[in-house]
């Protein structure tokens, strides 16, 4: 439930702000932003999850950044791209975010994680790479060649984003992935809530 709300939020925010993202990167905002925290609770997502960590850096525009940061490097050599290239592009780079974010909890370092990510984003790469050598008439390992570094870092900083915004602002309670599972299974109870006893009738 709290995931499909959460959806339902990040989509338009996303589609809001690529809209307001075509001169380049924006300034990330604050890593603790009091206001980002609240809207992400306000959905009851807490400290310690991953959805957290995703609802605080899709309000850093973090995805959007990544994306706009390749965008500009290929535009400025090849000029503007068309609509098969930006479509592409885009699915690559929420696939290499959301798969390196994915990862905040594993305990991999950066470098493999961002590595991982790279490689489980084969296909969008794949659909990448053929809308560039249909676009420019260029081989495909072109494109590889002059993103690989580029996406690796963005990889390697959206996991380090991650694991300091899912802790939360300073004094955050934190919950765990199992208590979330337990909370999310089928059948499960909410707590019971707790009924202060009757006094004895004297």
């Amino acid at each position: 439930m709290r995931m499909m709300a959460f959806a339902a939020i990040l989509i338009p925010l996303t589609s809001g702000l690529s809209g307001c993202m075509t001169g380049g990167v924006e300034e990330a905002m604050d890593v603790e932003a009091p206001v980002d925290d609240a809207h992400c609770q306000s959905l009851l997502i807490r400290p310690g999850e991953l959805v957290y960590a995703q609802c605080r850096l899709a309000m850093r525009k973090t995805y959007l950044n990544d994306y706009n940061a390749r965008k500009t490097v290929i535009q400025r050599q090849y000029g503007p791209v068309n609509e098969a290239v930006d479509t592409a592009l885009r699915g690559d780079a929420f696939c290499n975010y959301d798969e390196s974010v994915k990862q905040v909890t594993s305990g991999l370092s950066d470098d493999v994680v961002a590595q991982n990510a790279y490689q489980t984003c084969a296909n969008t790469r794949q659909e990448l790479d053929a809308a560039f050598a249909a676009w420019t008439g260029q081989p495909a390992e072109v494109l590889a060649e002059l993103e690989r570094p580029m996406v690796l870092d963005q990889n390697r900083a959206a996991v380090a984003e991650a694991r300091v915004v899912i802790k939360g602002p300073p004094g955050s309670v934190l919950v765990t992935e199992s208590e979330v599972a337990v909370q999310n299974a089928p059948g499960a109870m909410p707590p019971a809530e707790i009924v202060p006893q009757a006094p004895i009738a004297q």
